[in-house]
């Protein structure tokens, strides 16, 4: 295969509703391609119901996010939230502590680009509280 082109056909490699323990809310993960020995990242289209977020998490190796529906909120501590929108891009440098989902008022998709380090992609934390979630939303907001 390295010498020739390939084609993954759209649902070939799967998709799962996001784990409740890293999800809040209602959440589809489509896989797009695996990264291989001469493509050292992955990806995947993350699909957002209104309110649904992200769990807090890092990568190791950082990650990209390009938003391809709707609105993107995204928070990272210390810093204020933002809300990305279709055709925004947002870049996440390795071990940066944050969250990202959907608006209150938007679902919102993202096709997400992931290296690993160690063969490890993401160090999940713990579930966005709401009112975590409401502060960012309130925050992104306030600067728009």
């Amino acid at each position: 295969m390295a010498n020739s082109q390939a084609i993954i056909k759209s649902g070939e490699l799967g998709s799962f509703e996001g784990n409740s323990t890293i999800f809040s809310g209602k959440v589809k993960v489509s896989m797009l391609f695996n990264l291989e020995t001469w493509r050292e990242f992955g990806g995947a289209l993350v699909e957002f119901e209104k309110s649904s977020r992200s769990a807090w998490h890092t990568h190791p190796a950082g990650q990209t996010l390009i938003v391809t529906d709707g609105e993107i909120l995204t928070k990272v501590p210390g810093q204020k939230a933002s809300i990305a929108k279709k055709g925004d891009v947002i870049s996440c440098p390795p071990n940066v502590r944050h969250f990202h989902g959907a608006t209150d008022s938007s679902k919102g998709a993202h096709i997400a680009l992931t290296q690993e380090k160690n063969g490890k992609n993401v160090t999940w934390e713990n579930l966005v509280s709401d009112v975590e979630y409401q502060e960012a939303l309130n925050e992104a907001r306030s600067k728009q």
